[in-house]
């Protein structure tokens, strides 16, 4: 199993990159001032060494070098502690000076490579871990003191490197301690920056979706900020505006065509009744007319289809709506459905109380049930079965459709309503492709709502649902 773990909203990405992006500049910024702290340390430990071994270079040019001038000197410089435990005094062979008393009591590592830089007349810097003398590394410095062009001693001065390592320590410690309150606060602060420039394009989403093939004429509202938006919705706008034209251009193409043909199916439909009339065609002949006659017929419904819904395209559908009680359009319907059904071999079983009052128009309602049903019965296979229920809620009368046929795929569930369309081809099954069509544009007619629920293989569920009369809602 795949797990998408990508943020599904363009704020949630934006303020997510905003976050890695600070917080990425902050580990930068964390990891180069800590660098720098260090070297800060390292150098004030390095200038501290270098000024007590000058100087005490300098207290043994005397005449007293080695007496009781040179303690005191220690002390003073390095403290009693320090003095005892981290300054030697080397001769030039970098053996302990014999006329110097030890005041080491541990003893400081001279590496080859200090010696030769002392013979050079260069002095030494080095970090050690010395077990036993320090908890920390010691910064250990290794001097030469030349006198007259030669080395007379080497002086090595050390220092704990506790008190460095106890800054840096604190200072990693604020570091760690402030980043997450200011990775949080970018994060809020990114949040709501996405929010306000995402607001113009929420805006613009709430508005494309109100618009619908019915009504093409909402525009998006631009905000004159000359900017990357402006320019979206002028763009989405001259788009809605093409597609409206074209919308209009074809509803009146198939309005003024539907218009064209009644006309000329009339006079045939009434040519053909004459013929059978008037004369006694042969059997093949009498077959071929009755099949025109049957074929003008579905014409006749198909053109008178495409007006219906070219008037409710344009706005012009008007239906008188009385009272009416819905069941008994049911109980009207039933007949034909349960005959359609028993050709169909599907079993068919209404379910619905005795009386629930809407405002409509009786033969546009039964039109809608008697539409449902003809497509369930003719999706449904043989054995199947298929159920028209009615029930009533608080303000609202839901008429269900239910059959056990292949089902319908979620992809299709956004155009099984649209006219002519075809989708699965288990699902072409004749037909003009404008029942469910009609019965969308008869339902909106009764300010109600149509929705199917199917999935491929669990057959379908067309619902209804239909304001009630006022004096019927309880």
């Amino acid at each position: 199993m795949t797990l998408h773990l990508r943020p599904r909203t363009l704020r949630a990405r934006l303020t997510l990159w905003y976050t890695a992006f600070l917080s990425g500049m902050f580990a930068c910024l964390g990891v180069t001032a800590l660098m720098l702290l260090d070297h800060g340390l390292r150098d004030n430990v390095d200038a501290s060494l270098q000024s007590v071994a000058r100087s005490i270079a300098e207290s043994t040019r005397g005449p007293s070098r080695f007496g009781p001038d040179l303690d005191e000197a220690l002390e003073s410089m390095l403290g009693p502690g320090l003095a005892e435990r981290f300054f030697r005094l080397l001769d030039p062979f970098g053996r302990p000076d014999p006329r110097v008393a030890p005041r080491s009591r541990v003893q400081l590592p001279l590496s080859p490579e200090a010696l030769r830089n002392a013979e050079e007349g260069r002095e030494t810097y080095e970090t050690l871990t010395m077990s036993g003398v320090s908890a920390s590394p010691v910064r250990l410095l290794t001097l030469p003191v030349i006198e007259r062009g030669r080395i007379i001693h080497l002086v090595q001065v050390a220092m704990p490197l506790e008190s460095a390592e106890t800054a840096r320590a604190r200072f990693l410690f604020i570091l760690l301690g402030l980043a997450p309150v200011a990775l949080g606060g970018a994060g809020v602060g990114g949040w709501f920056l996405a929010r306000r420039a995402l607001a113009p394009v929420d805006a613009m989403v709430e508005t494309a979706r109100r618009i619908s093939a019915e009504d093409l004429s909402r525009r998006i509202e631009a905000v004159s900020s000359n900017d990357e938006l402006e320019r979206l919705a002028a763009v989405l706008n001259d788009m809605l505006a093409r597609l409206e034209r074209s919308f209009t251009a074809v509803r009146h193409f198939s309005a003024d065509a539907a218009h064209e043909l009644r006309t000329p199916l009339t006079i045939l439909k009434g040519e053909i009744e004459v013929a059978l009339r008037s004369t006694s065609p042969e059997p093949e002949s009498y077959r071929v007319l009755i099949s025109c006659l049957e074929e003008v017929d579905r014409l006749s419904t198909l053109v008178e289809d495409l007006l219906f819904l070219a008037r409710a395209d344009s706005g012009n559908l008007k239906l008188a709506q009385t009272p009416l009680n819905l069941a008994e359009v049911i109980q009207d319907v039933a007949p034909a459905l349960q005959a359609l059904c028993e050709t169909a071999g599907v079993t068919f079983t209404v379910s619905a109380p005795s009386a629930v009052w809407v405002q409509g128009n009786g033969p546009m309602l039964f039109r809608v049930v008697f539409n449902l049903g003809e497509n369930a019965s003719k999706y449904t296979p043989q054995g199947g079965t298929m159920t028209v229920t009615l029930t009533q809620e608080a303000t609202t009368a839901t008429l269900a459709v239910r059959d056990t046929g292949p089902g319908i795929a979620p992809e299709e569930h956004g155009r099984i309503f649209d006219r002519f369309y075809r989708g699965d081809p288990a699902r072409s099954r004749g037909g003009t492709g404008l029942g469910l069509a009609l019965a969308r544009s008869i339902v909106l007619a009764h300010s109600g709502q149509i929705t199917v629920e199917s999935a491929p293989g669990q057959g379908s569920c067309f619902r209804v649902t239909l304001p009630l009369v006022a004096s019927a809602r309880a």
